[in-house]
């Protein structure tokens, strides 16, 4: 069970600061080496997440350390910014498999170290069209000797399972707001419907967009010519060099030389020779609440072995989890703000309005930021809505505001294996979310009623948070999928922005110091004993999914945007 620290504990307070005092007594001690920087290499691996996730002892020798976090990234960046040392920082590039909202925050990181004055240069074997946007917001590109610079552009797939569930003898009912809400058409039909196609193509116009436009910023290039060496692409390195799409080839014994570097230091050990900035950590701050996953009944929770199906796999915020975490906020008169980091396409309504409930009641006393990462739609943009300011990346999917419901109906399944369920009933509706029928004509019509009504709360309360008519907001609602950017320019969020923006926003709203800290709200992890049952329990992952399968398909409505959306270069 995930449950939140108890954040007034005084002795946890101690123990925070007596552990930060001896890691800076410690940095202290090994900056006295004045020894030069040139650079700090960082090994940045293709899949980022956003914030720390430390493994626990037994995981960590069996899979190695986590992966940095984009989080990490900020803070040792702003570390090295105030260090008069470094003359730059070296990012070894091993692809770029995140959302685009990910790499924009990745992005910011690297353009306000180099406004601190901090030469940055990127290094890889090979270019697609993620990484190559990433890079482009470095002073320089370097690429390995054969590598490519594959900048071939975005494809974007989407799978239709209606005809393959058929042949196995299972139907889906759908019963949803509009075409536009989606979340179940992968099961339900053989191609997209034409509002999908529209909503699709604004996303994708959106998003190639917004890379063209980085990248030509970054370059200083004309848009022009991104395209052209998008259509043109790929470019073998000899091609890219002479275009001017990289800045060099050297393979990595000769980056030394090309950076004209005595020393190249790898962020590991440059860690503990740059100082950390003092921050008051007795004194108020801006909590970070993040909620990352699918919403459901209960408690959060981490899958032990990952599905990219949501509610059956992946991450899941319980709303009993994220409640208890809010309460405890509510009692701790030292967080002076909460910026809430919504990734979630949404699940339960049900979950969704308790925790949209819960934070209402704290935005009484305080302010509420909303940042908005990868994706925060349906289910995630409903529990945004109580926030006093929404902030978003360009790149964010978000918006989805409607309401879906569906069941799988296996009597087909059945009858293929000479199976024979017999059920016996009391109650005319007994039988509406069995999986061995189809809704009835009444059934339907009270689904129907069901979702009108979830519908309409979903549209009262954003447009009671977006001070717009509930007219304004059902002509951009529907199911209706947009970018950040396309969300700003219809009035869903306030502002275009970072985390880092977001916790800014917090503490200017709370009249907070620009150094006050910002303190992630930490999740208390389960005993040892119980994790190592978990990882060593061979049913433990058959046991999350069946319970995700339960959430996702058992005829409740949902707040989920559609899912199987994969953008590809």
């Amino acid at each position: 069970m995930n449950q939140q620290a108890n954040v007034n504990d005084p002795m946890q307070e101690v123990g925070r600061l007596v552990q930060w005092g001896v890691h800076n007594l410690v940095n202290w001690q090994r900056s006295q080496n004045t020894a030069p920087i040139d650079y700090i290499q960082f090994n940045l691996p293709a899949e980022m997440p956003t914030m720390p996730h430390p493994r626990n002892p037994i995981l960590e020798r069996i899979q190695g350390k986590a992966p940095i976090s984009l989080m990490e990234v900020e803070r040792a960046f702003q570390r090295i910014a105030l260090d008069k040392r470094p003359k730059g920082v070296l990012l070894y590039l091993q692809g770029a498999q995140m959302s685009l909202a990910e790499l924009q925050m990745l992005r910011g990181s690297i353009k306000r170290l180099r406004e601190s004055g901090k030469h940055v240069v990127c290094y890889a074997k090979g270019y697609d069209l993620r990484t190559y946007y990433v890079a482009s917001a470095a002073n320089e590109i370097l690429l390995q000797p054969g590598g490519e610079v594959s900048t071939t552009g975005l494809l974007m797939q989407q799978l239709f399972l209606k005809d393959s569930l058929q042949w196995a003898g299972i139907e889906v009912e759908v019963v949803a707001i509009s075409p536009y809400k989606s979340a179940m058409d992968q099961f339900s039909r053989t191609d997209p419907s034409d509002e999908v196609k529209e909503m699709m193509n604004w996303l994708l116009d959106s998003q190639f967009n917004q890379i063209v436009s980085g990248i030509a910023e970054g370059r200083n290039i004309g848009e022009d010519d991104v395209r052209a060496m998008i259509d043109t692409a790929p470019h073998i390195d000899l091609m890219a060099l002479e275009n001017g799409y990289i800045d060099g080839i050297t393979n990595e014994e000769g980056l030394r030389a090309h950076l004209k570097a005595k020393d190249i230091v790898l962020w590991d050990k440059a860690d503990g020779m740059i100082m950390e900035k003092w921050l008051n950590l007795m004194g108020k701050y801006v909590a970070v609440l993040h909620l990352e996953g699918s919403i459901v009944d209960g408690e959060s929770a981490n899958p032990p072995v990952d599905v990219p199906v949501p509610l059956v796999g992946g991450p899941r915020i319980g709303d009993l989890t994220v409640v208890q975490q809010i309460r405890n906020l509510m009692h701790d008169d030292r967080a002076a703000a909460v910026v809430v980091s919504i990734n979630s396409g949404g699940g339960s309504a049900t979950s969704s309005e308790a925790i949209a409930s819960a934070l209402g009641e704290l935005a009484k006393d305080r302010p509420v930021i909303v940042y908005m990462h990868s994706v925060a739609a349906s289910g995630g943009y409903y529990i945004a809505t109580p926030a006093d300011y929404i902030v978003v990346q360009p790149g964010t999917i978000t918006g989805s505001i409607g309401v879906i419901n569906a069941k799988f109906v296996t009597k087909g399944m059945y009858e293929k294996l000479n199976a024979h369920p017999y059920e016996y009933k009391r109650g005319e509706n007994a039988d509406i979310y069995a999986s061995t029928g189809g809704f009835k004509d009444g059934q339907r019509e009270k689904m129907r009623d069901s979702i009108d009504r979830i519908y309409e709360q979903f549209l009262g309360r954003v447009a009671d948070a977006r001070k717009k008519k509930v007219s304004e907001i059902d002509a951009i609602g529907g199911g209706r999928v947009w970018t950040g950017q396309q969300a700003y320019e219809n009035g869903l969020v306030d502002e275009l922005g970072s985390l880092f923006d977001a916790i800014a926003k917090a503490k200017e709203m709370a009249k907070l110091d620009a150094d006050a800290p910002a303190m992630l709200v930490q999740q208390k992890p389960k005993p040892m004993p119980a994790q190592l049952a978990e990882q060593a329990d061979p049913a433990a992952i058959i046991k999350y999914w069946l319970g995700g399968l339960n959430d996702l398909y058992g005829g409740r409505a949902l707040l989920m945007m559609p899912y199987e959306i994969t953008f590809k270069d």
